[in-house]
């Protein structure tokens, strides 16, 4: 027994329409049917067929016009295959249609056992297909994703902050980027080891993730440090956020000591902050390099705050309760 693929069966002779579904029902595939061209391309949306089996000759579009229609455009990586149904037989017709994006050609009366075959070569392809854009779909997520915390590594943060930039140059928006450290972070892993330094991170990554909108990009910039990407978003609405995290991370209980942890401990952050458009920013590389100078700045007085970028930095005062 098959397993249950759909097919979508095009043709407007109802007689041999329904004698096709017929024998692809026997072997157990689910079998939607149209007559004509309109059907047929209102099925292909709606019923999301696995297989089309489609009739050239159609009473109200050029069966040519419906298979370049019904065929997915290749950067969708969808592949839905068409088999073409046609009386005539001869080299000539067959070359046409596979030219014209026809996967297959079956001549209209042929034995059934050729009918199923060709039918389920054709789903064993897209089956192939599919689990391959599925390891490539994995392959790519793997190569833009921290390891460690499930973050977007900084490849990908790299990638965005310079596409979020032109953007707003582009479309006149905000955009802000937060720098977070975590502070005396080597003593934790020094104290408790590395199995509890990386529970820290991987909280601490959840922690920044928890404070964030959908828009937002959180990626592991390096080490114990994290960029955090805002896309739209003004000064205040950066603070805001910055805060956020800075009273999350100060909040959190950390149990560490092992695989069985034993206690837990308190870790705060360092947070720089800078915004676009602000003065003397006219570039990703400077945007990157005076939310790192904020960063620094708040290290530089006493950690555990955050500072602000601009033209000078200066630290934020955020608001204790």
């Amino acid at each position: 027994m098959a397993t249950r693929s759909k097919i979508l069966v095009v043709d407007d002779s109802r007689t041999q329409r329904e004698a096709l579904a017929a024998v692809l029902r026997a072997e157990g595939y689910e079998v939607v049917e149209a007559k004509d061209a309109r059907e047929a391309l209102r099925l292909a949306k709606s019923a999301s067929p696995d297989l089309v089996l489609l009739d050239m000759i159609l009473p109200d579009m050029d069966g040519r016009e419906v298979l370049r229609l019904i065929k997915p455009p290749p950067e969708r990586d969808q592949f839905l295959p068409v088999i073409i149904l046609s009386v005539k037989g001869d080299v000539n017709t067959k070359v046409e249609g596979l030219r014209l994006g026809a996967d297959d050609f079956l001549v209209k009366g042929v034995e059934e056992p050729e009918i199923i075959a060709r039918v389920g070569v054709m789903l064993r392809i897209k089956s192939l297909q599919e689990r391959l854009h599925e390891m490539q779909r994995k392959l790519e997520e793997q190569s833009i994703t921290d390891a460690l915390t499930g973050l977007k590594n900084r490849r990908f943060f790299d990638e965005r902050l310079h596409e979020e930039f032109l953007r707003a140059q582009r479309y006149g928006d905000h955009l802000s980027l937060i720098m977070v450290d975590l502070d005396h972070f080597k003593d934790v892993n020094d104290r408790f080891g590395h199995l509890s330094g990386d529970a820290v991170l991987k909280e601490s990554a959840s922690l920044i993730r928890a404070s964030l909108r959908d828009p937002d990009i959180c990626a592991r910039y390096g080490g114990e440090e994290f960029a955090v990407i805002l896309p739209k978003t003004h000064m205040s609405g950066a603070l805001a956020v910055a805060e956020r995290i800075w009273r999350a991370i100060g909040a959190k209980d950390f149990p560490v000591g092992g695989i069985t942890p034993t206690r837990s401990i308190r870790v705060s952050a360092s947070i720089g902050v800078a915004f676009y458009p602000s003065k003397d920013i006219v570039s990703t590389e400077l945007l990157l390099r005076f939310a790192d100078q904020a960063l620094y700045e708040a290290k530089r007085q006493g950690r555990n705050n955050i500072c602000l970028y601009q033209a000078i930095a200066y630290r934020y005062e955020a608001r204790n309760g």
